[in-house]
């Protein structure tokens, strides 16, 4: 129970941070998402369920603070990541490395598709525009941020 807490009062501080301090971490516009690696996180060291509900809430959250005209998007994509994650909670250490990334690349593309490709399949854009100039961008910049935060945290490692 306390676990519960704790990690959903972190999870509030991670979406606050996110909201009001992510505009710092901007490189050409684009910034990582806090809040997806809080997820793969929680869904790796911790519980599936956990990260599913915690997704879900704080993807709800998220598109309450900034109004999106889809509400829902994010919180289906965390929800989904949680899952994700949830299934090697526990059978990480014993993957390799190299998969571990690969793996963690997955859980970010999952996410990015569901947000940005939904959100952005009505503009003006074309698919390509959006896959190179948006999608991978920022998959590859949150999964920098990730993998620092992940070999710092050792994550994956026995």
């Amino acid at each position: 129970m306390f676990d519960i807490i704790k990690y959903s009062l972190l999870g509030l501080m991670v979406l606050i941070f996110q909201w009001m301090l992510g505009d710092i971490f901007s490189i050409y516009g684009r910034t990582p998402s806090f809040l997806v690696i809080f997820i793969i996180y929680l869904g790796l060291t911790h519980s599936q369920l956990h990260a599913i509900w915690l997704g879900f809430l704080l993807g709800f959250i998220s598109d309450a603070l900034t109004g999106t005209h889809m509400m829902g998007i994010t919180a289906l994509a965390l929800s989904t990541v949680g899952y994700l994650s949830g299934i090697f909670h526990g059978r990480i250490v014993r993957i390799p490395v190299i998969v571990q990334y690969l793996l963690y690349t997955g859980f970010l593309l999952v996410f990015f598709i569901l947000t940005v490709m939904i959100t952005l399949q009505d503009s003006q854009f074309a698919t390509g525009n959006i896959v190179f100039l948006i999608l991978l961008p920022r998959t590859l910049y949150t999964l920098a941020v990730l993998s620092g935060l992940f070999i710092v945290l050792r994550v994956g490692a026995e």
